[in-house]
């Protein structure tokens, strides 16, 4: 059945919602986020470049998804729909740049600058979907902000304008990307697991194409000398690097899998200000994978240690007051 109803119409929309409890969504979403940290920064310090990286995890993640579902009758119209678009690039946008986050910063710091997500999505709900903002969600977006702030004092003089930059990129993207997902008409209508995992690779799947063509033409004229190099462009070696074919397949993959689908799925049921707001725990599961990874050699960071820790627990208090100020804007249960 085709669903013709714009943004507007589907927040009015009754949801029925299949899967898990939104919550436990949300908190498997912590736990893939964090372990695809360290996968992230695995393929950064081994030469993986981003978007080889990026194109190939979720070409081959969505393609998988897609053989279990189908395409469906109407997938037409869930491609061209603007919602689709909009998630799509922001999925890439999202990866992209967190990966160059990684970068300047270990994966535990990088996760709690990301926390920024939930100051920039509860505006950007004030601003464009008439979610109210009182002083007690003042309060605690204040307090997110002040657990964040810190981790950019303890970088080297030179990554601490990009991390800056990239973190503020990435929550800016992780907003877009949420909102785009509790207001998909065709997300909102997915009544099964199937329906939405289907949904879910449609939008990856276009995306991907489109960015794995215009990686390849850029890749093409580079080699042909009618590009110069670019830092944004691969080269012709870094795309067969083979590191990053086992990384972003084998790992990457089915990690970004889960993310893209407990995202759709978790927001619909918990609003996307809860869903971000749950995702503050990331920084001390990322913390103590860090640890593991550190341990057992597959990453080479600068731990911040213990000094994390009492930062993590701020802004995790910062978001549990944002949560408590949010209640009665009608919670999907």
């Amino acid at each position: 059945m085709t669903v013709q109803r714009d943004l507007s119409e589907a927040d009015k929309t009754p949801v029925i919602a299949p899967g898990l409890n939104g919550w436990v969504e949300a908190g498997l979403f912590v736990l893939s986020i964090s372990i695809l940290n360290i996968v992230y920064t695995m393929a950064s310090q081994q030469g993986v470049h981003v978007l080889v990286f990026v194109t190939q995890a979720m070409f081959f993640g969505a393609v998988g998804m897609l053989a279990y579902t189908g395409l469906g009758r109407d997938w037409r119209q869930v491609v061209m729909h603007p919602a689709s678009w909009v998630f799509g690039i922001s999925a890439v946008a999202l990866e992209s740049s967190y990966f160059m986050l990684l970068s300047y910063m270990a994966p535990a710091e990088a996760t709690l600058t990301v926390r920024l997500t939930v100051p920039i999505s509860v505006f950007i709900g004030w601003r464009f979907f008439s979610r109210r903002i009182d002083r007690m969600m003042l309060l605690g977006l204040a307090i997110i902000v002040a657990a964040v702030v810190p981790i950019f004092d303890g970088l080297a003089p030179g990554a601490v304008w990009p991390a800056v930059f990239f973190g503020t990129m990435c929550s800016l993207v992780v907003s877009i990307k949420t909102f785009c997902s509790e207001f998909h008409p065709w997300n909102r209508q997915a009544e099964t697991i199937t329906e939405k995992m289907r949904v879910t690779g449609l939008v990856v799947l276009t995306t991907t194409v489109v960015l794995t063509i215009f990686t390849a033409a850029g890749v093409g004229l580079q080699a042909l000398g009618l590009l110069g190099p670019m830092p944004m462009l691969p080269t012709v070696s870094q795309v067969a690097h083979p590191t990053a074919l086992y990384l972003s397949v084998l790992l990457g993959a089915p990690l970004l899998v889960a993310m893209n689908y407990l995202t759709f799925s978790s927001v619909v049921k918990i609003r996307t200000e809860n869903f971000l707001a749950m995702s503050a725990f990331t920084p001390l599961v990322a913390w103590l994978l860090q640890m593991l990874a550190e341990k057992a050699g597959l990453i080479d960071t600068t731990l911040m240690g213990w000094r994390l820790l009492p930062l993590a627990a701020v802004g995790i208090l910062g978001v549990f007051i944002v949560i408590s100020a949010g209640r009665g804007q009608g919670e999907q249960d």
